[in-house]
């Protein structure tokens, strides 16, 4: 169960800025905690035994038809769906549109 997305640019020496900007905007409570990583961050769940809830990182195309081979692009796993996740997906969405039109997400 879960949701794949990918985010896509002309221009990807931006897309560590982006992926700060995503991890910035979410908004969740004290069940969660926020994990950063040299590319990246993943956002888990306390206690749970599958603790990954939702998941971004910067990644290079391999096999896709949404994206050029070898191109970086940021990709998004959320491992659970619903409210929380959607709300998730929204608060991303509205923080990678505030002033980046050359992103684009697309659905893996």
């Amino acid at each position: 169960m879960g949701w794949e997305y990918g985010i896509r640019t002309t221009n990807p020496v931006i897309l560590p800025r982006i992926v700060k900007r995503l991890a910035d905007s979410l908004t969740f409570s004290d069940l969660y905690r926020l994990e950063h990583y040299e590319h990246g961050f993943a956002l888990l769940q306390e206690g749970s035994s599958w603790p990954e809830a939702l998941q971004v990182s910067i990644e290079v195309a391999s096999g896709m038809d949404e994206i050029v081979e070898g191109e970086l692009y940021i990709y998004c796993l959320f491992h659970t769906g619903g409210d929380f996740a959607a709300d998730w997906l929204r608060q991303m969405g509205a923080a990678m549109n505030q002033d980046d039109t050359e992103l684009e997400w697309f659905e893996l």
